[in-house]
């Protein structure tokens, strides 16, 4: 069985019809890994607020839980416009120190995927340095954001992220993340690739996944670009927590030793079901 650790922020969601539920990646990325069969442990920040009581429990449900306090939980307000999903927001949590994790077990591979700007580019390194883990793939969508405390999110420009987090990211064995997180040329999907390339160096897998339209993956271990479109399309329901659910399966096949193509392929299928399922 892989052993798979998934870190990052557990998060408030507030929503528009007035209700609130615990999220965050750590939370989808555990669902879909628990269905992949996966042996998991989980490393987050948390508040006491009552949904993040709920998320913690529903964690450890799914396997073993390291939850470092903080007086609140990331939170965003969900809100829509033109049709799109726009996060407020609304309270920051405390930084994840990496010390807080000593004494866990070396995992196969370790999920990171902060949700906002819980884990700094030198905690990173530094709780990578402490786990050794056997691969690292990395959901970099909240190194990607502009936050300010009451107002919408927004993408950074690729040029805000600094050069050391960079090169931290080109030491991965794969990022992933989604056209949406992405400031620049967001119509043309092989621009932002080729971008992200420049920056991240040679080495990790690149998946870029496109919501509907599939993913678009770098693998310098194949000689070209691949552009995958699925042949099922899931439609009309909610698709919060897809790029989590696509990272967490892409990351266990991975570590099976599974080529990225068709782990990148695997992680697809587990998206159609889970959001197939929402649709039931």
């Amino acid at each position: 069985m892989t052993g798979l650790l998934i870190v990052g922020g557990l998060t408030v969601d507030h929503f528009t019809d007035g209700t609130a539920a615990p999220g965050g990646s750590v939370l989808h990325a555990g669902r879909a890994a628990v269905d992949e069969g996966a042996d998991l442990t989980f490393f987050t920040v948390a508040g006491d607020e009552p949904e993040a009581r709920t998320g913690l429990a529903q964690l450890r449900e799914m396997g073993r839980l390291v939850c470092q306090p903080a007086a609140a939980s990331t939170t965003y307000r969900h809100e829509e416009a033109s049709g799109r999903r726009v996060l407020i927001y609304e309270a920051a949590t405390a930084p994840i120190d990496p010390a807080v994790a000593d004494g866990l077990p070396a995992p196969d591979v370790a999920l990171i995927a902060p949700i906002a700007d819980e884990l700094s580019g030198a905690a990173l390194a530094a709780l990578e340095g402490a786990l050794e883990p056997g691969r690292t793939v990395l959901l970099i969508q909240g190194w990607l954001r502009r936050l300010q405390l009451g107002a919408p999110v927004h993408p950074l420009p690729l040029d805000a992220v600094p050069d050391d987090l960079w090169s931290t990211f080109g030491r991965a064995d794969a990022v992933v993340l989604s056209t949406e997180d992405l400031a620049e040329a967001p119509e043309d999907p092989f621009v932002q690739v080729a971008a992200l390339r420049r920056r991240l160096g040679p080495a990790p897998v690149l998946v870029l996944t496109l919501g509907t339209d599939g993913y678009v993956l770098d693998d310098p271990g194949l000689d070209r670009v691949v552009a995958a479109v699925p042949r099922r399309v899931i439609e009309g329901v909610p698709s919060v927590g897809a790029g989590d659910t696509f990272g967490a399966a892409l990351a266990v096949h991975l570590g099976r030793g599974e080529a990225a193509a068709q782990a990148a392929d695997a992680a697809t299928e587990r998206v159609i079901s889970v959001l197939a399922a929402r649709r039931s």
